[in-house]
């Protein structure tokens, strides 16, 4: 049976602890376009200090904490509690898809087994943490910096240490020492000026002069921050080999007789394994995106703006 994508009933499991809560609002969203979440669950051991951070987003966004504690450190109980979860919830019969919201390479059998029973995967999880057999194993895999502004997300802070008192002598040579000045970010191709002017991204404990520049300071945030993401250009996009070769693949592996394939089809193609996200490249339409490439022919079919879109390759 084919369940349309708006009405699709899916399940989404976290680990909390192979997570980045900046992502959790965002791909919530996402999954948004692939159906409905009926449940919302995250996994963890709400008592550690690493997951107190959690507890507004989880309120604010109705998700279910399942709290597991850990009988012996190291071991892998909050995933054993997803599995078991979602094990019960698939044979329910109550959904159509599940969103596994995880880095950790210990879901790809899991994935396997949802799918073997005939329904979809969505994977979320970090570039950089992702073993490739688990994004085969989904349908469809997205990775999560792409959804925070097409950013990579920053590297978790290593812990503070209490310093060891000084000596008189050593603490002369520390206070006579000229500070060091902090190294400029580098910059990104894919960080816009309206990125790099939100609010809060400011070194902690940083001292304010006055209150009236401040307030300018704000101000001049919020004008920034409107101004609409820049899109890539046609030259940039080009030389991004692996968006056209999906595009490529997209166009070439779904063409109908006449050599021209159905936009729609080559939206279902790159959704897959991972997708192709259009936010980090200015797109809100894939259409649009494709024509900017300047790499393939666009025909529209039937009256007005309602007609189907079909390409192939110039």
């Amino acid at each position: 049976m084919v369940v349309e994508v708006s009405s699709a009933r899916l399940a989404v499991l976290i680990d909390a602890e192979n997570a980045p809560l900046a992502a959790v609002e965002p791909l919530l969203a996402q999954i948004g376009r692939f159906g409905r979440a009926q449940v919302k669950r995250a996994y963890g051991d709400w008592t550690v200090a690493s997951l107190k951070s959690w507890k507004k987003t989880l309120l604010d966004l109705s998700i279910r904490p399942v709290q597991v504690f850990a009988a012996v450190r190291g071991k892998n109980a909050s995933d054993m509690a997803l599995v078991i979860e979602a094990m019960d919830l698939l044979h329910s019969g109550a959904f159509d898809g599940f969103c596994l919201v995880s880095s950790d390479s210990d879901f790809t059998r899991l994935a396997e087994r949802i799918r073997e029973a005939g329904l979809t995967v969505y994977g979320f999880g970090e570039e950089r943490k992702t073993n490739p057999g688990l994004v085969a194993a989904c349908d469809t895999f997205i990775f999560v910096e792409t959804l925070i502004d097409g950013r990579p997300l920053p590297a978790a802070p290593p812990p503070r240490i209490a310093a060891p008192a000084l000596s008189a002598g050593m603490a002369s040579a520390v206070e006579s020492a000229p500070p060091t000045p902090p190294a400029s970010p580098a910059p990104s191709r894919t960080t816009s000026v309206a990125e790099a002017a939100v609010p809060g991204l400011e070194a902690e404990g940083a001292p304010i002069a006055s209150a009236g520049p401040e307030k300018k300071r704000k101000k001049k945030t919020k004008a920034v921050s409107a101004a609409p993401p820049t899109r890539a250009t046609t030259a940039e996009l080009q030389a991004d080999a692996a968006l056209v070769s999906r595009l490529r693949d997209a166009v070439a592996t779904n063409h109908g007789s006449d050599g021209w394939t159905s936009l729609s089809a080559i939206g279902q193609a790159i959704r897959k394994r991972p997708a192709v996200i259009l936010k980090p490249y200015g797109y809100s339409r894939l259409k649009d995106l494709i024509a900017a490439t300047d790499l393939f022919e666009i025909q529209q079919r039937g009256p007005g703006r309602s007609g189907a879109v079909y390409v192939r390759v110039k």
